[in-house]
């Protein structure tokens, strides 16, 4: 099995790093990749599609030269799957993945300009790629939002390489008014421009500015450590590969999908926001280790936006207009469930339920047995489980990606927990989760379930905790191994679908029956500042997170707010007062589950209605209280009985604490 990789400049390594994403990716699916280098070339692009084509690669990833859909004709006709990676294509619907270039764009122009900067010159790639236009309305949003007039001789057009960057900013620095600063369309365009910048005698960031698109590997350690806008290029490779074999293995006709992956302001030294730093205003190599950066998300760009910039732009004869296909944000329809964990009224308490592993309640739910997941060996499938949420009127369901022990993603080994996270297992998460996304609708969001650092099950967080106690510089080592794979899935993941979640879930069993598992002072020692980093993408997202913590929590409830979660499950009263926790949490940390196992077990249905009505009564006014099971919906749970915790759950109105007839 083979894939085909074509891609514009094999000498830059942000396509080597995507280039690696796609192998790690297809290797582990047992697919290897034929890799193209087009330069940029209509006539050598063509000439590897005919290549591609009599090899009969089973599908091709392609970086096009320019948007037309006519120059890919031959792919299309032969009805190969593709996937268009970095760029937008006119006239063809396809699959396509790339980062935020005109979010990107915007936020280091706006960040020149916040260094008062007017006079800010662009430089970027063929006027005829979208990577090279959304860069330019980009740069132009943030001009218009500072009042800043575009000035046409600032704008240049050219090639992604040095070349452009060094005789483009040459040209601009001979002007009788020339720019004190540059934005370089992406990393070897800026290398060019540092070396017309020497040329003028000048100096980086004392005497002109610099930003660009695209970091540099090890690029702290090289002068003038430049400020960019970073993309997860890595990630680029891997999601255009899981684009390209999730088509490749659907046998229904799956709509395009367009992968849109934030980028992220890196500020450093070049664009000159450190020269008020005594300790940073004369910077040569080597450089001592330790500089500083900050790191954002740049914020999304509204499509309407975009267009008024874009028509803005062709108005000046700088842009050619062209047709961009709106990308449809799904919106996730769990209003309900989201005011309610944030302390916020709703028309109604919202009904969650974690973990159902009931295969009667599929059964009478959905009209039919079930089967389980090949492709994750779960016992059932993302579309049957949002169908049953559907069915259940739940206003969430919960996409588990946790894993336990030396398993994880139904089964996968772990591996050496000192190792990088591999891109097939990634691969799989992906999958898995874009099957729960593409799956929703009716009204219920996604959260998203992985595993914490402490251990996702009472024995392995008991042994956890005994090892902090035995030799906890072991202990912690291990965590630390285990918050970096973590840290990359949940990046992964939030990069790619934050939009469509509804939030996070980390599960860490920091409790048993009688209490905290460590000691306060030694579990805020080794657990907070991780746990901190570790939902760090979610928070940088805008996401709530929660947390599964089972056991007698009272005591912990301090940390886990001061951490940062928003809620907590799953409270079985079994350990728990929750009348004193929601008294001593409200507005400050919601609650989720709290219905007792014994009771929806063994009933009767009356019972439970009872109680759901009094857990609903004395804790759910105001919002900040999701009723749900304490365990989980198991095998031997009634069906009646789920339908009677659920029924009584949804008949209350939180608003008026009232039940609706």
């Amino acid at each position: 099995f083979t894939l085909a990789l074509i891609v514009p400049d094999i000498n830059n390594t942000f396509w080597t790093t995507v280039a690696r994403g796609v192998e790690d990716a297809a290797q582990g699916k047992g697919y290897s990749v034929f890799l193209c280098n087009s330069d940029e070339n209509p006539t050598k692009q063509a000439s590897y599609l005919d290549v591609v084509i009599s090899q009969q690669v089973d599908g091709v990833i392609i970086a096009p030269y320019d948007t037309s859909a006519d120059n890919l004709e031959k792919l299309r006709r032969r009805k190969i799957p593709v996937v268009v990676v970095d760029r937008d294509i006119n006239g063809w619907d396809v699959d396509t993945v790339r980062g935020d270039s005109i979010a990107g764009a915007r936020a280091l122009v706006k960040h020149l300009i916040g260094l008062g900067h007017r006079r800010i010159a662009v430089i970027t790639g063929p006027a005829d790629t979208t990577t090279a236009a959304d860069r330019v309305v980009g740069y132009h949003l943030a001009l218009s939002e500072a009042g800043i007039a575009v000035d046409p001789d600032l704008i240049r057009f050219g090639e992604f390489r040095s070349r452009t960057g060094e005789s483009e900013a040459d040209a601009l620095l001979r002007l009788p008014a020339p720019p004190t600063a540059f934005f370089a369309a992406n990393n070897t365009i800026a290398m060019g421009i540092i070396d017309a910048v020497g040329r003028h005698g000048l100096r980086i960031p004392h005497d002109v500015a610099l930003v660009s698109f695209d970091d540099l590997p090890h690029a702290t350690h090289l002068f003038p450590f430049l400020t960019v806008a970073s993309q997860p290029v890595y990630d680029l490779g891997v999601n255009a590969a899981q684009l390209l074999l999730s088509r490749m293995a659907d046998d229904d006709d799956l709509p395009a999908r367009e992968v849109i992956l934030p980028t992220r302001l890196v500020v450093r030294h070049s664009c000159g926001s450190r020269l008020t730093d005594p300790a940073g205003s004369s910077l040569s190599l080597p450089v001592a280790p330790g500089v500083p950066e900050t790191v954002s998300i740049a914020p999304r760009v509204s499509p309407e936006e975009a267009r008024a910039s874009r028509a803005s732009l062709a108005t000046l004869g700088m842009l050619a207009t062209r047709y961009v296909a709106a990308v449809p944000t799904p919106q996730s329809d769990v209003a309900r469930l989201l005011a309610t964990l944030r302390h916020e009224p709703a028309d109604r308490v919202p009904y969650l339920e974690m973990w159902i592993d009931s295969p009667a309640l599929y059964a009478r739910m959905l009209g039919r047995p079930t089967q389980p997941d090949r492709a994750s060996g779960r016992l059932f499938t993302p579309e049957d489980h949002v169908e049953l949420a559907e069915s259940l009127g739940m206003d969430a369901v919960v996409c588990d990606l946790s894993w336990s022990g030396n398993k994880r993603n139904g089964g996968t080994p772990a591996g050496d927990a000192g190792s990088s996270q591999p891109a097939a297992p990634l691969l799989d998460q992906l999958n898995y989760l874009e099957r729960y996304l593409r799956a929703v609708r009716g009204g219920v969001g996604v959260i998203v379930h992985v595993t914490g650092l402490m251990g996702i099950t009472s024995e392995e967080a008991a042994d956890l905790a005994q090892l902090v106690l035995a030799d906890r510089s072991l202990a912690e080592r291990q965590m630390d191994a285990l918050l970096l794979r973590q840290l990359r899935l949940l990046r992964a993941m939030l990069d790619r679908f934050a939009d469509d979640l509804a939030a996070v879930l980390i599960s860490d069993s920091l409790s048993g029956p009688d209490g905290s598992l460590l000691d306060l002072d030694l579990l805020d020692a080794v657990y907070a500042g991780r746990a901190q980093q570790l939902i760090a993408p979610a928070r940088e997202h805008g996401k709530l997170v929660g947390i599964h913590s089972p056991g007698r929590i009272e005591a912990v409830v301090p940390l886990l707010h001061t951490v940062g979660f928003d809620f907590v499950h799953p409270l079985d009263p079994a350990y728990n007062d929750l009348a004193a926790l929601r008294h001593a949490w409200a507005g400050k940390m919601a609650l989720a589950g709290g219905f007792p196992d014994d009771l929806l077990v063994a009933g009767p249905v009356e019972a439970i209605r009872a109680h759901a009505r009094t857990l609903c009564s004395e804790l759910a006014a105001g919002g900040g209280f999701v009723p749900g099971s304490a365990r989980g919906i198991r095998p031997e749970t009634p069906v009646q009985h789920v339908l009677a915790l659920a029924e009584a759950v949804q008949a209350y109105r939180a608003d008026i604490a009232v039940f609706a007839p």
